[in-house]
């Protein structure tokens, strides 16, 4: 509810009041001034809870039980004579307080509390026809004095069961926005794995290989300073991106919805899965899966598509020809690319976002795990995938030749990031398949089939194809 609005509740629920007073000093002298004070305290609480005021829970919470217990009071005190005000006041009470249990079951915290303060509220609500029935003249039958108070214990009932209700709907809000929240901060470390460490991993490389070169030829190892600059810069912008989609959460809207709510490409934790033996998701495996393994998940499906926001920089298989020139710039390790023309054209925003995820990832083992290799492949075509087109990326090394060891191992690092693994489970959540695996003797391969429309595929058609020798050169 906005400002504007409540404003206007709150200036609505002013005059009212001020109605009831009046009406209650014209009446006070006839009623009586208990029946009086009674009734317009009642109204009160309720007009400021409309208004929600008090703003503090807890001193709503006090308030609403202080109008029960002096309700209460009063009807076990007052002795009549009623009247015709004395019903009214009566009616007006028995309203106000049934809608001052309302708020009180949905948003007392802690169910003990929220009992408590709703048997007495309830209470005082079902004693009410002692108050006027018996002193009536003549005098009400028990029996209907009776009938009255279980009448008036249904109506008890449902205001507590509209309460109860609306205490429900709050909740599932509550954990949609704690899992909304929870998704923005697994989208951060997926950006910070995904991405920083790529770079770094390519710092740590020309580190080491410098320190190899520096004992047998100096002037070379010079020669690597321009490319560690090169690769911790991309990595400090990647950190920095990643701080400024923070902020941009922070000051935005609730994670509850919304048109202007980021993308969820944190998804993949959330379809549960988990590694075998530890290690990264795209860690090698002996048993030539990937070393990762689906568990049970209670979501299924793609992520949402979601515009970027202005200024958000859309991370997609157009940079990866970009992708391949800076990572044989920044590395040991040449990257080939050998990409059909036109492969790329048209590709639905969520492939293509998940295709440079999987690029990336794969690209960053190469360096984790086969700093030596002589090349990776990077290979994309379009064609069949279950009977239906689909974009292929393969990217293969050559691995670490086993008469070359790594000369400095890599600095040990916490086990268990999200990788392959993730990105496999988006990929079978598109309908589309990743595989990874040994290829060769000492090599690696990673391979992914991601479906596309069929009008898609159609508009592109056969197309030609460019050498790696030319992409290569190209992206360079």
């Amino acid at each position: 509810m906005s400002r504007r609005h409540v404003l206007g509740i709150r200036v609505l629920g002013g005059l009212l009041f001020l109605a009831a007073v009046a009406a209650a000093v014209a009446t006070s002298a006839t009623a009586g001034f208990v029946i009086v004070a009674a009734g317009l305290l009642a109204v009160g609480a309720a007009l400021a809870a409309a208004a929600r005021l008090p703003r503090r829970p807890s001193a709503a919470g006090r308030l609403r039980l202080a109008v029960a217990g002096y309700s209460a009071a009063v009807t076990a005190v007052y002795r009549g004579p009623v009247v015709d005000a004395t019903g009214w006041w009566w009616l007006l009470e028995t309203f106000a307080m049934l809608a001052l249990l309302v708020p009180t079951v949905r948003g007392t915290s802690g169910r003990n509390r929220t009992v408590v303060f709703a048997a007495v509220q309830a209470l005082a609500i079902v004693v009410l026809p002692l108050r006027i029935g018996p002193y009536l003249a003549p005098p009400s039958d028990p029996a209907e004095t009776g009938v009255l108070c279980l009448v008036w214990t249904l109506l008890a009932a449902g205001a507590i069961a509209a309460g109860g209700y609306l205490r429900g709907l709050d909740a599932r809000r509550n954990r949609a926005i704690a899992a909304q929240r929870r998704r923005q901060r697994l989208e951060v470390a997926c950006d910070l794995h995904d991405f920083a460490s790529h770079d770094v991993m390519g710092v740590v490389v020309l580190v080491q290989a410098a320190r190899v070169l520096a004992e047998e030829d100096p002037e070379r190892a010079v020669e690597l300073l321009p490319r560690i600059e090169e690769a911790g810069l991309q990595a400090l912008a990647a950190m920095d991106r990643t701080v400024r989609a923070l902020n941009e959460d922070d000051d935005g809207p609730p994670p509850g919805g919304g048109p202007d709510h980021r993308p969820n490409r944190g998804d993949e934790d959330r379809h549960g899965l988990v590694h075998r033996g530890g290690g990264t998701g795209g860690g090698r495996s002996a048993d030539g899966g990937g070393g990762f393994a689906r568990a049970e998940s209670p979501l299924s499906g793609p992520p949402p598509t979601v515009p970027a926001r202005p200024g958000h920089r859309v991370r997609d298989l157009s940079e990866l020809p970009e992708l391949a020139a800076r990572f044989t710039r920044t590395g040991t390790v040449a990257a080939r690319l050998d990409m059909d023309a036109g492969a790329l054209d048209d590709l639905p925003g969520e492939v293509s976002a998940l295709g440079h995820r999987i690029a990336v990832e794969s690209l960053t083992n190469v360096r984790r795990h086969a700093a030596t290799a002589a090349a990776v492949d990077l290979v994309v075509r379009r064609g069949p995938h279950q009977g239906h087109p689909a974009l292929h990326l393969t990217v293969t090394d050559t691995g670490t030749p086993r008469s070359a060891p790594r000369s400095t191992p890599l600095p040990s690092r916490p086990q268990g990031g999200t990788g392959l693994a993730g990105l496999t489970a988006r990929a079978q959540a598109l309908g589309g398949s990743l595989t990874a695996g040994p290829h060769g003797e000492t090599g690696w391969q990673v391979s992914v089939a991601l479906p596309l429309p069929r009008s898609t595929a159609a508009e592109c058609g056969p197309r030609d194809r460019m050498s790696p020798a030319s992409e290569e050169t190209t992206a360079v």
